[in-house]
C-alpha cells in the first residue's frame, strides 16, 4: 500500500475533532444553562442531597445506555462503509430526489428499536454522501409510520380503524418534510461538501 492510499484509508470519513466545537457550541451552552438553573431550582426548594440523587441516577442511566449506543454506532459506521458512496449518493442522495425520499421512507418504517438506532444511523448515512431530503423523509416516517410501534402499542390500544386512518393521514408526510427541506437554506451542508471536495484535490 502507498502513501497516499494508506493516508486516505486512515483519513477517509473522518475529520479532525473540534473539542470547543463539542461542548462549548451554541446548543451545549444552552444545555449548560438549562443544567445549571434546574440543578439550582432543585437544590432551593428540595435540598443538596436530591441534587446528589439525581445526578448519581442520571450517571447510571448514561451508564446503561452507552454499550448500546456503542454497538449502534460501530453497525451503522460498518454499514455505511460496505455501501459505496457512489451508491448511496445514486439512490439516496440529493440527485435522487422523490425516488431516494421513497426509498428512505420504507427503510424508515421498517426500522425498528429507538432512538439509539435511527440517529446513529442517519449520521453515518450524511456522512457517507446521503442527501438532506432522504435523511428528513426516513426521520419522519421513522416517528410517524413506524412499524414496531405500530405492532406494539397502537394496535393494542387504538383499534384497526383509529390505527389505519392514522397511518394514512401520516403517510404523505415524509414526503412533504422532504419537499420542504429542499427549499431550506443548507449554507452549512455546502460549506462542509466544499471543504470536503478542497481536502480531497489537496491529496
Amino acid at each position: 500500500m502507498n502513501a497516499k492510499s494508506a493516508k486516505d484509508v486512515k483519513t477517509a470519513g473522518f475529520k479532525p475533532i473540534d473539542w470547543r466545537g463539542m461542548f462549548f457550541d451554541g446548543s451545549m451552552l444552552v444545555m449548560y444553562v438549562l443544567v445549571l438553573i434546574s440543578g439550582a431550582a432543585v437544590w432551593y426548594l428540595q435540598g443538596w442531597d436530591e441534587v446528589v440523587e439525581s445526578l448519581v441516577a442520571d450517571s447510571w442511566l448514561l451508564l446503561s445506555f452507552m454499550p448500546k449506543m456503542s454497538i449502534a454506532m460501530a453497525v451503522a459506521a460498518l454499514v455505511t462503509a460496505l455501501v459505496p458512496r457512489s451508491l448511496i449518493a445514486a439512490w439516496i442522495g440529493d440527485s435522487a430526489g422523490m425516488k431516494g425520499a421513497a426509498l428512505a421512507t420504507g427503510v424508515g418504517a421498517i426500522t425498528p428499536g429507538g432512538p439509539m438506532i435511527s440517529f446513529p444511523l442517519v449520521a453515518a448515512l450524511s456522512r457517507a454522501g446521503s442527501g438532506r431530503a432522504s435523511l428528513i423523509a426516513y426521520l419522519t416516517s421513522w416517528e410517524v409510520l413506524g412499524f414496531q410501534r405500530i405492532l406494539i402499542w397502537e394496535l393494542q390500544f387504538l383499534g384497526v380503524e383509529l390505527l389505519s386512518i392514522r397511518w394514512l393521514a401520516s403517510l404523505p408526510l415524509p414526503f412533504i418534510a422532504a419537499f420542504i427541506s429542499q427549499y431550506l437554506p443548507k449554507e452549512s451542508a455546502d460549506k462542509e461538501s466544499d471543504d470536503t471536495s478542497a481536502a480531497e484535490s489537496r491529496a
